[in-house]
């Protein structure tokens, strides 16, 4: 039994010194079989991706390279820097190939920079094979927007980058992988935040005296390459040289409780950048309790590693704290009474980090102990495997593949889910295209309950639409087709008012609902939209999601109903006369 026990531990011991990272090549597969087979059948999720951020690349991909300052399609012509990707390498994809290849060849790019940055970043700091492995493995199941580009997987392969920038190795991949992450990732979601924490060990080398020049070239190579990549933003924003006024000068942030947000932020992570690490915090405190005890025996590089992990873990708590301190009362105030970039600005964004850090730190804390706990080690693995079970559950059950496998066996009937090839609906879209019977370029469309992403997935001109940067003036031009109808509803008049990036035609019936299927039987009794305002946006059609009984008074003409078998939308068609 003893010589089995030895056998079992040299084996893992010879296991951990293995490179393992071509089992992300394995997991992909695993992980994308789904897709395969469903194909335009596979289901993401929709808010904020397949409903606005992809626009993005798809409208960049079409004019790219003609050097054009407006798309048309979208808000009657919205500025180009209203419609920013958030990862402009990407682009080139939406062009070269249809959207849902270009979006699942992105997303397998996302997935296996997540997952081989998090395993070469673990190794680096801590020679195990097996706990780099582990964490790339539950860092890249995350079900993160793929839309978003690097902006959470890539923070890893930065880390990686600065490392051995650091440790003077690898110097050229090193300034690659920055160069990479740069045009990955964008300036306001990860991006100052990287810089700034970047900066941040580069004071602290300092302090220590241990800063050459590699790291503060990597910084600086970063920050040129954000300069380059957003100077639209710095011209317009930083420096007020914008054609147009922002609707954003009238949005309102709201405050939340102090310690609710911290909490919540603690537990749960925030929006775009969920982590599902909340059972790693209890093992992390008992490791890191451990680890204080055993801090005596420990050498000297395994009790620097112990360090790194409690200062990491007050790292993480900070963030929580900060989060909350941005979405105080008192800051959103003074943000709210503030113009410019200062009323723009997210700091709290930090939390984007939340994704990489919690996996980092879990084997940060791991790895001090298989160090110290030598001669054990297929303990230690069933340990590490029994500690991780309910996170590798959190991570299943939200993972993209179970979501596409559940869609495989049940179908949507069961599953409730909407495909991609359900909500862009291209069949439908033709159909439309055909009734109306004219050049998509020569009219524009507006959208009553429904999104306007697929009209502008397949080509039409909308009036609405979803941006976060359009001018303001066009915002107060279009409330007045639907002023009648805020008055009805004071809840959606504040929504549309404080925010507005949604410039949708609102009502008192529906509300701010802008996904209502075939399903939902909706009829609309008493509308009162403004024609002759959407007639002065230049709209001709209307695209609703349920029958509007008076249309003949609001001086609408039927054209018909469309929808098809795999259509999620059910659309009333109308003129405006």
């Amino acid at each position: 039994m003893r010589t089995l026990w030895e056998k079992g531990n040299r084996f893992v011991d010879w296991l951990d010194g293995l490179p393992l990272w071509p089992l992300g090549v394995l997991l992909m597969a695993v992980n994308f079989a789904p897709f395969i087979i469903l194909r335009e059948g596979s289901v993401f999720p929709i808010h904020d991706q397949l409903d606005e951020t992809i626009l993005s690349y798809v409208l960049n991909a079409r004019y790219l390279g003609t050097g054009a300052e407006i798309f048309p399609e979208l808000l009657g012509g919205v500025n180009v820097s209203g419609m920013q990707p958030s990862a402009i390498l990407f682009i080139p994809l939406y062009r070269i190939f249809p959207a849902f290849p270009a979006f699942l060849i992105q997303y397998g790019i996302v997935f296996v920079s997540g997952f081989l940055g998090m395993y070469f970043c673990v190794k680096e700091i801590t020679g195990s094979s097996i706990l780099a492995c582990t964490a790339a493995a539950c860092f890249s199941m995350l079900p993160i927007q793929p839309v978003y580009g690097l902006s959470v997987m890539g923070v890893p392969l930065l880390l990686y980058g600065f490392l051995c920038l650091y440790r003077k190795k690898h110097i050229a991949l090193s300034f690659l992988l920055v160069l990479f992450f740069g045009l990955t990732t964008h300036l306001v979601l990860i991006g100052y935040v990287a810089l700034g924490f970047w900066a941040l060990a580069i004071l602290l080398l300092a302090v220590r005296h241990r800063l050459t020049k590699l790291p503060v070239l990597g910084f600086l190579w970063l920050l040129a390459i954000y300069l380059a990549v957003n100077h639209r933003l710095f011209l317009e924003l930083l420096l007020g040289k914008s054609s147009y006024v922002s609707h954003r000068v009238e949005q309102i942030s709201s405050a939340s409780p102090f310690w609710n947000t911290v909490w919540d932020m603690l537990l749960n992570s925030g929006q775009h950048a969920t982590s599902l690490h909340k059972f790693l915090i209890l093992p992390i405190l008992i490791m890191l309790t451990a680890g204080a005890f055993l801090f005596r025996r420990m050498e000297k590089k395994i009790r620097q590693q112990y360090i790194a992990a409690a200062a990491g873990l007050v790292t993480l708590i900070g963030i929580a704290f900060f989060c909350g301190i941005c979405r105080s009362a008192p800051l959103m105030d003074f943000r709210n009474s503030c113009s410019g970039f200062l009323r723009y600005f997210q700091p709290d964004r930090v939390y984007w980090l939340y994704p990489a850090g919690w996996y980092l730190e879990f084997v940060l804390c791991s790895s001090f102990l298989w160090k110290v706990l030598k001669g054990a080690e297929v303990l230690k693995s069933v340990v590490l495997l029994v500690v991780l079970l309910p996170v590798l559950q959190e991570i299943k059950v939200n993972s993209y593949f179970y979501l596409n496998v559940n869609q495989i066996n049940n179908g949507s009937g069961i599953t409730g889910y909407i495909s991609w090839e359900s909500w862009y609906a291209e069949d439908l879209m033709k159909e439309l295209e055909r009734a109306i019977g004219r050049d998509m370029s020569t009219y524009r469309i507006v959208h009553l309950g429904m999104s306007p992403a697929p009209a502008l997935m397949h080509g039409f001109y909308t009036v609405d639409g979803y941006s976060n940067n359009y001018p303001l003036e066009y915002k107060h031009r279009f409330r007045k087709a639907i002023e009648r109808e805020l008055e009805k509803s004071p809840e959606t008049a504040v929504y549309f008012d404080t925010w507005g990036s949604r410039c949708y035609l609102f009502n008192g019936e529906s509300g701010t609902a802008y996904m209502i299927g075939k399903d939902s039987h909706l009829v609309y009794r008493d509308l009162e939209l403004n024609m002759e305002a959407l007639k002065d946006l230049s709209c001709e059609y209307l695209f609703s999601c349920g029958e509007i009984l008076n249309a003949g008074e609001m001086g609408l003409e039927f054209m018909g109903y469309f929808e098809t078998e795999v259509s999620y939308w059910g659309v009333w068609l109308y003129k405006i006369a």
